[in-house]
């Protein structure tokens, strides 16, 4: 997914002293960049973003995962920071932003599942299409895998104020493992404080190079959101 960090509607209101946003979510599977990181089975997240008027940012997403490994490694819990920079009227914004993922409650043998990483995107939105572009990178990825770079794509188009189109691509390079392309196409529907979003799902990686598991077949993927009030 790619993230540039939109401001909800909720916030704007406030924007004279920031706001905490938070979220809960029920999807069928977790994806990650075009991986399964849950087994194929349901998971459920939940989300704090903290605004701030000068356009840093902050925020903490939790996640279930199944990696079906000995230790049973049931969860993810991403700490992230970055900050906005909005030109051309805000149509254009770029975000600078750091991150760091652990899973608390891994029990493996050898390197960690933890990692860092940087971020660089870019999106820009002219009437009722939205561009944006995402490249990182990550020092150390998962379990001793090495440097890590990724590039990232997605496009949005509101066909109504409650229904967008998306889709996206990505490419990711890594220093021990195999490299991989993902790619997804769907919609975002919204009501109220409600949004389900729907894709389809895929990756060129093979059954072999996937540890002869069905977490890298294709897939419809759906995710609902419900968006809590600001704290503030």
């Amino acid at each position: 997914m790619l993230i540039v960090a939109l401001l909800p509607a909720a916030a704007q209101a406030q924007s004279s002293r920031g706001a905490i946003i938070t979220s809960i979510n029920v999807a069928s599977e977790y994806r990650y960049q075009g991986v399964s990181n849950s087994n194929r089975n349901p998971v459920t997240q939940a989300s704090i973003y903290w605004w701030r008027p000068d356009n840093f940012y902050a925020g903490l997403f939790l996640s279930g995962v199944d990696f079906d490994d000995p230790g049973h490694t049931s969860y993810e819990v991403d700490l992230y920071a970055g900050r906005n920079f909005d030109l051309n009227e805000k149509k254009t914004r770029i975000t600078l932003e750091g991150m760091f993922t652990a899973f608390p409650d891994e029990h493996v043998y050898g390197p960690t599942y933890n990692f860092l990483q940087a971020k660089v995107a870019a999106r820009h939105t002219q009437d009722k299409l939205t561009l944006g572009v995402l490249t990182s990178y990550v020092p150390e990825a998962s379990y001793g895998s090495g440097v890590a770079w990724r590039v990232e794509g997605e496009a949005a188009y509101a066909l109504t104020p409650s229904l967008t189109l998306k889709g996206g691509a990505g490419r990711r390079w890594i220093e021990r493992g195999y490299d991989r392309s993902y790619w997804n196409l769907g919609a975002v529907a919204t009501w109220k404080t409600l949004a389900l979003d729907v894709r389809y799902v895929d990756t060129n990686l093979s059954r072999a190079e996937c540890g002869y598991r069905d977490w890298c077949a294709p897939a419809v993927v759906g995710t609902l959101t419900v968006n809590l009030p600001p704290l503030y």
